[in-house]
């Protein structure tokens, strides 16, 4: 009986003989990897295949690599590693391995052992160093860096890796298998073979006015758009059908150059009859970038289109035939009237609309009051007022387009809190606070109507008066106007009183070797 190289775990064990295990939350052996061991290529395609239905093949692609190995006794084998993230996904992997006959190992580096099974169901440990087992085979030299050792219960197993295989490449290379429809057709199917709810259509350049003007007769709801293939001078057709009959299907299906297409994934449609040995809604990262594949089980070719494929409204699309008739009646001319019943007078009405104030009419008994303001008006609002004298009052006008480009916000209107406001309700049309002009017209047919040019200015006094219109050169700036003239004095000179200076002289005397010592001034 052969002697077992693995011993079984025991339930609460935390020290392992081989280096890289460890116990998880249930207390199961597992490494830092998982490496699943296969014969030959179509096991592990078959157990991709299994694991993109069951899980999702984007969150086991990251870690994941695929290595062609030749086994120390003869024979080649493939060998997938991935990250080991728990006991939970050691499960899942050993569950479909099983079913494409291949067998998990966990472990790190460059020795796994055997995960657990019924007859261990806590997973296995070294029973013998790894020394000891390569000094079985004559080797004592120890593993190279391209070299695995794979232990089981009863024999172990030395991999060197050959070359390394892209997995994403390995899935975009895999051809499609034929399936057989359902023999009734389509329309056998409640699930239409999956184009229940949607169904791509690729339908050559020849036929492809034909086929529209077919759907379109039947009322289909369908959008395409016109894609250029391979190997194809002229664009094909690409129509999207929404819930469409299966009897229709079933008419489609057959005809020459008309190819129906089961969308699997956002970005990924196979022929009807053929299916792909992996899952492809599961494995969105086997296909980079943003465009969309077509897979063509019949012509043996995928098909990438260019970013995602902007359906127009089948109806658009179809071929149409506009003929135009001459009108078989006569045209009276109209007689064109006087619209002199049409005008109206443009009035003013209460409103309870918010406006800035942008002019004040201030009474003259308040003159003194508006001296005394004057000095506290910002220098920015006081250049940009104008002055205007009217026989009610002095209007004052706050900076019109003219002082607004200046950057100057603040309004005169808004500082002096004397008289009557005007608001703006066209540039430079005013009208008492409280009031809006009715009918409501454009801006600039008000300026229009009343005759405004520059920046001239029209002011609606009150409700029932016509408006007066004051003229730009008429107004003042209330700055020159509020301070006047200053009056300036002549300096007057005074003669100097100080005496004038007496000649001086020169004295040429020795000095010694140190002249500044010792050295008094006149004053001392």
């Amino acid at each position: 009986m052969a002697q077992s190289i693995l011993d079984p775990v025991a339930a609460g064990q935390t020290r392992f003989r081989m280096q890289g295990l460890a116990p998880d939350a249930r207390g199961i052996a597992i490494g830092r990897e998982a490496l699943v061991v296969f014969e030959s290529l179509d096991r592990c395609v078959a157990f991709l295949g299994a694991y993109s239905v069951e899980a999702s093949l984007d969150d086991l692609l990251p870690s994941m690599t695929l290595e062609r190995a030749r086994r120390g006794g003869g024979g080649t084998a493939l060998l997938m590693r991935c990250e080991a993230t728990d006991g939970y996904a050691l499960d899942r992997l050993s569950r479909l391995a099983g079913a494409a006959r291949s067998q998990v190992y966990v472990g790190a580096g460059s020795v796994f052992v055997r995960y657990r099974e019924s007859l261990a169901p806590f997973g296995y440990d070294l029973a013998v160093p790894v020394a000891e087992l390569l000094a079985r085979e004559g080797n004592s030299a120890g593993l190279s860096a391209h070299e695995v050792l794979v232990v089981d219960r009863e024999f172990f197993s030395r991999y060197k890796s050959e070359d390394r295989i892209d997995p994403i490449e390995l899935i975009q290379r895999l051809e499609l298998r034929a399936v057989a429809l359902p023999m009734q057709g389509i329309a056998s199917d409640p699930e239409l073979c999956g184009m229940r709810d949607m169904a791509l259509l690729l339908v050559a350049p020849g036929i492809a006015d034909r086929v529209l003007a077919y759907l379109w007769r039947k009322e289909i709801a369908m959008a395409g758009v016109r894609v250029g293939l391979a190997e194809d001078r002229r664009p094909s057709l690409l129509l999207r059908l929404r819930n469409p009959p299966g009897r229709i299907l079933d008419v489609l299906r057959p005809i020459p150059g008309v190819e129906l297409l089961v969308p699997v994934s956002p970005r990924a449609a196979v022929e009807a009859g053929w299916v792909h040995a992996i899952h492809l809604a599961s494995a969105s990262s086997c296909l980079p970038g943003d465009e969309m594949y077509l897979f063509r089980g019949r012509a043996g070719r995928v098909e990438r289109i260019d970013g995602a494929p902007r359906f127009v409204d089948g109806r658009y699309l179809v071929q149409t035939e506009v003929h135009l008739r001459e009108a078989e009646f006569e045209v009276e001319p109209v007689q064109m009237q006087e619209a002199g019943q049409l005008h109206v007078d443009l009035r003013l009405r209460p409103s309870s609309m918010a406006r800035e104030p942008r002019a004040s009419l201030i009474a003259w008994s308040e003159l003194e009051l508006l001296r005394r303001l004057v000095y506290l008006v910002p220098p920015s609002a006081l250049a940009a007022a104008r002055l205007v004298p009217l026989s009610e009052g002095l209007l004052v006008l706050g900076g019109g387009a003219r002082f607004a480009r200046d950057g100057r916000a603040l309004s005169v209107g808004t500082v002096i809190p004397l008289g009557q406001r005007f608001c703006e309700v066209a540039p430079g049309v005013l009208v008492p606070d409280g009031f809006e002009l009715w009918p409501r017209l454009r801006a600039d047919l008000i300026r229009e109507l009343l005759g405004l040019e520059g920046d001239d200015r029209a002011v609606f006094l009150g409700p029932g008066r016509d408006p007066i219109h004051i003229a730009d050169e008429r107004m003042m700036s209330l700055d020159a106007a509020a301070i006047g003239t200053l009056e300036t004095t002549e300096a007057e000179l005074v003669e100097p009183s100080l005496p004038a200076l007496e000649p001086g002289t020169i004295t040429n005397q020795r000095l010694g070797r140190f002249a500044l010592w010792g050295f008094r001034s006149q004053d001392s």
